[in-house]
């Protein structure tokens, strides 16, 4: 059984329906004296720690789904190229940050995406109407995230490409 920090049940007997033994129970239930981060707690030696803890964590997320996922390396690989084609332009300060937070929006909608499909395979996993039905929901936020971006860049590059390209 997984404890939250309050002391309520979060899942009860998950590894049990799934065959799950108690090293795994183990393995993922939640230490709430080392999540919580209190200026007053004698553990948290400083808060700088905590924090740079928190961001190699995230850097293990970004590389998790790097790794695992194609989409994402082909999502990071096409903003790679719209930034270089952006610098090459010479687009403006304010179209630069419609380009990269477009970017950035599509890249953390496949890490959206990729942490609920682990979270709905490890609650549900067995197939499951509601499962599928989840994981199709987060794959259509980032298609419309992709779709969105390319009609961004298409707003934003193309006039200036097709410019420099016919040199008027």
């Amino acid at each position: 059984m997984l404890i939250d920090p309050r002391g309520h049940e979060r899942m009860r007997d998950l590894h049990q329906e799934g065959g799950g033994s108690a090293e795994q129970e183990e393995a993922l239930a939640i230490d709430a004296a080392g999540d919580a981060v209190d200026r007053q707690d004698p553990g948290v030696a400083h808060t700088t720690s905590v924090l740079l803890r928190s961001f190699g964590f995230a850097i293990e997320g970004v590389a998790y789904v790097l790794r695992t996922q194609r989409n994402a390396r082909i999502e990071l690989a096409l903003g790679v190229v719209a930034i270089a084609l952006a610098a090459w332009l010479g687009i403006t300060a304010v179209e630069w940050a419609v380009l990269v937070l477009t970017i950035a929006l599509v890249l953390a909608l496949e890490c959206i995406n990729t942490s609920l499909e682990l979270a709905v395979s490890l609650a549900s996993p067995q197939r499951h109407p509601s499962a599928k039905a989840a994981k199709d929901v987060a794959a259509a936020c980032v298609l419309l995230g992709a779709i969105t971006s390319i009609a961004v860049a298409l707003l934003i590059l193309a006039p200036r490409l097709v410019s420099r390209l016919l040199g008027t």
